[in-house]
């Protein structure tokens, strides 16, 4: 992309390896971050939604990006999809604000009747308002919550990562989803945490794997000149 992409961040300090869109150099051309001051993830991921002091500082830090110039913007956390309309108006050029969003290309791609998986953070918060207005029913849905490495990690703003015993409860939940499911056609991420482990939750769950970082570097190369 021409342009450079934005990220609005949560303030959390846990530690982001390549292939975390919080992580500059999981993408080739520039990303400018914008970190939401003292909203961590617990402000983001929580049953009763968005509050609206941080839906207002969100909104406000989208504009601020595309005054700086970038030329898509998105967000560090899926639970954020609830605000892709808001987003979407308060700003003239594309937001992607979770890779929720992606549910209507992922069913254009393998069909109406594909069976979606979705891996999440927490399967307990994870609710229908998420998915920018595009949840159905026939969703199958598994977190990560009972993982013992990348679920605390995340959620306690640990400033440490065992990296390999992160995959390995992603891979796990993957294989929980895919025994669930039964037969997937297509997973979709909806924790950007997860995009470093894309490789092992496809092969868990033997299923194409889509995700925001994937899409913002389709985005990317598509915009190239």
């Amino acid at each position: 992309m021409g342009r450079p992409v934005g990220v609005v961040v949560l303030d959390t300090r846990f530690p982001r390896p390549l292939g975390d869109i919080g992580n500059p150099a999981t993408f080739d051309g520039a990303v400018v971050y914008w970190r939401l001051s003292g909203a961590g993830v617990e402000a983001a991921v929580t049953a009763s939604g968005i509050g609206a002091a941080v839906a207002e500082e969100t909104v406000t830090a989208t504009r601020a990006l595309e005054a700086e110039g970038v030329g898509l913007i998105s967000t560090s956390c899926g639970f954020l999809g609830e605000l892709q309309d808001r987003l979407a108006e308060a700003v003239s050029i594309p937001v992607l604000s979770s890779a929720l969003v992606l549910v209507p290309a992922v069913k254009e791609e393998h069909g109406s009747s594909a069976r979606i998986g979705v891996l999440t953070f927490d399967s307990r918060t994870l609710s229908p308002r998420h998915f920018g207005g595009h949840y159905d029913s026939s969703f199958v849905v598994e977190g990560i919550e009972s993982g013992r490495e990348l679920y605390p990690a995340i959620a306690e703003d640990r400033p440490t990562l065992d990296v390999a015993a992160a995959e390995a409860d992603a891979a796990e939940a993957a294989g929980r989803l895919r025994r669930k499911a039964g037969r997937l056609d297509a997973v979709i991420l909806e924790c950007t945490n997860l995009s470093p482990y894309a490789a092992a939750v496809r092969a868990a769950a033997g299923a194409p794997v889509y995700d925001l970082v994937g899409a913002i570097r389709q985005c990317m190369t598509e915009a190239r000149p």
